[in-house]
């Protein structure tokens, strides 16, 4: 049914009208509003690839509006329909554009159907908007709605990881939509979008489902109240010509100059490779190894979920405290707590702990504890990052194996630390016995390993009883590697190569912002 005329909705700016809903948790559920300018780029770059038939313009997480109302101004004749999931805000929203078709729901949770069955189905499609993006997604939490959207992605999934951000879910949802129909998909997220590793498979089943058109980088900084690197994509449907996308960089000094590429297996990647990249790349994968496989044995950090009670910079106060928690009754915690400075809200945690297993304290238990920060660390932990812990098995979360079976790999004075697969890239050496923290993404590497785990794998912790049926403690290096460090001077000399090469400038400048954040760094033996 064509629209009553009316006067065109004013620019709506949605980060202004933002502080309107103060009861909003806007960094839970990712929501950062869009500023209008950006509005207005991502509906221009949208409408370049529309044409000029009948329109429907399909907002899946519509805020207050900004891009619909950006969408009346430019094609007024167009179906508009909004999604929003806060029922004040999208209340708001039907107030300020009264002609839309503004329902309250939860995309991600089946409230998108009824919103569509409206859309008339002679129009042509335009998925337009900021979908929300948090990092975790609420939906992990949820069984049934989280296997639903997992379906619309047919490609395995890196060992160990799921689909965590609600803009991947939006993503989906949007492809799914218009593989079938003829439109137009425009979305700003995250750049994590365009060459982690984690979304490999997204980027595959985006690219099999639909034709990229155009991706433009944002940088940091375009909303308010968070640094997030972000991006537009801009998708067609098939059976349109595939042909190469246009990229555009971000840049703070000015135009940035387009080109043109065509993603390529197995990463997919949405942005232009380097010539020299890929030439550094190839050269080293051909001279030596990826580091995973040189340095056999490497294990995540300690994460005791509970830092608050088992970490501290001073080790006698950590024990007096634990000392302090053990003789405390359950019915006094809350007073626990406040004298030693924990916050109310992990009193469940304290009554958890409490009401397990006796909780004995030993001051065995209290261990140097590092607390390695990624590239803050780069080439060595600093005397600041030096601190204890309370490691007791008992404490580690349920299904972690880092303290599994009779060997201790936090024990060894020497360990390689390294993050993988998250820019920037950094290694640090650690040459004294502690603990090493669960930094994300990182990987620590003891330079001593018991014989069998080196060349069996770390399986063998789950079956043997004693370190003596593990083997004596070997250099934690390849074959190839063991012959490199002869030529460097030793194991110990290898390790710190690996430091110099990981945190040096081919790696840093040339390889991991190509690479870095989708595969480990294939290190060259015959030249570092």
């Amino acid at each position: 049914m064509p629209r009553a005329p009316s006067a065109p909705p004013p620019v709506l700016d949605e980060e202004a009208l933002v502080h309107q809903f103060p009861g909003i948790d806007r960094r839970a559920l990712g929501a950062f509003y869009t500023p209008a300018p950006l509005v207005e780029r991502t509906l221009a770059l949208a409408l370049a690839h529309a044409g000029d038939g009948p329109l429907a313009v399909v907002d899946p997480a519509c805020g207050a509006g900004a891009f619909l109302s950006a969408a009346a101004r430019a094609r007024p004749e167009a179906h508009l329909a909004g999604l929003e999931l806060s029922p004040d805000v999208a209340r708001a929203c039907q107030a300020r554009l009264p002609l839309v078709d503004i329902q309250q729901g939860d995309a991600l949770r089946g409230g998108l159907e009824p919103l569509l069955s409206r859309v008339p189905s002679t129009h042509r499609e335009l998925w337009l908007g900021n979908p929300p993006y948090n990092g975790t997604s609420a939906l992990l939490k949820d069984r049934a709605a989280y296997e639903r959207l997992r379906a619309l992605l047919p490609l395995s999934l890196p060992p160990g990881t799921s689909l965590r951000d609600d803009f991947a879910f939006f993503l989906l949802l949007a492809a799914h939509r218009l593989a079938s129909r003829p439109g137009v998909l425009a979305f700003i997220t995250p750049t994590s979008l365009l060459d982690a590793f984690l979304y490999a498979p997204l980027r595959a089943t985006l690219l099999r489902t639909l034709c990229l058109r155009e991706v433009v980088e944002l940088g940091p900084g375009a909303f308010v109240g968070t640094q997030v690197r972000t991006c537009i994509t801009v998708w067609t449907s098939p059976p349109e010509p595939r042909v190469p996308a246009l990229y555009t960089p971000f840049t703070a000094m000015g135009p940035a100059r387009a080109q043109t590429f065509v993603p390529e297996a197995p990463e997919w990647r949405l942005q232009p490779t380097p010539a020299e990249a890929t030439e550094l790349d190839a050269r080293w994968r051909a001279e030596g190894e990826p580091l995973t496989t040189l340095v056999p044995v490497s294990l995540p950090g300690v994460k005791t979920r509970f830092d608050e009670l088992l970490v501290d910079e001073d080790a006698s106060r950590l024990l007096a405290r634990l000392e302090d928690f053990a003789r405390t009754p359950l019915e006094e915690l809350a007073a626990f707590a406040r004298a030693w400075n924990i916050p109310e809200s992990l009193l469940p945690k304290l009554r958890a702990l409490k009401e397990g297993p006796a909780f004995t304290v030993e001051a065995a238990c209290v261990r140097p504890f590092f607390r390695y920060a990624g590239a803050r660390h780069r080439g060595q932990v600093p005397a600041e990052a030096r601190a204890f812990c309370y490691l007791d098995r008992r404490l580690i979360p349920r299904g972690d194996h880092r303290l599994r079976g009779p060997w201790d790999p936090h024990r060894g004075e020497v360990k390689l630390l390294f993050n993988v697969r998250e820019l920037p890239l950094s290694a640090a050496l650690l040459e004294e016995e502690g603990c090493v923290h669960d930094h994300r993404h990182a990987r620590f590497a003891p330079l001593f390993v018991p014989q069998r785990l080196r060349d069996e794998g770390l399986g063998l912790t789950r079956i043997v009883r004693s370190t003596e049926e593990l083997g004596p403690l070997v250099p934690n290096l390849s074959p190839r590697g063991l012959a490199w460090a002869e030529r460097c001077g030793g194991p110990l000399a290898a390790f710190q190569a690996l430091v110099r090469f990981l945190n040096g400038p081919e790696v840093q400048g040339c390889w991991a912002p190509v690479h870095g954040a989708s595969r480990v760094v294939p290190v060259p033996l015959d030249r570092t």
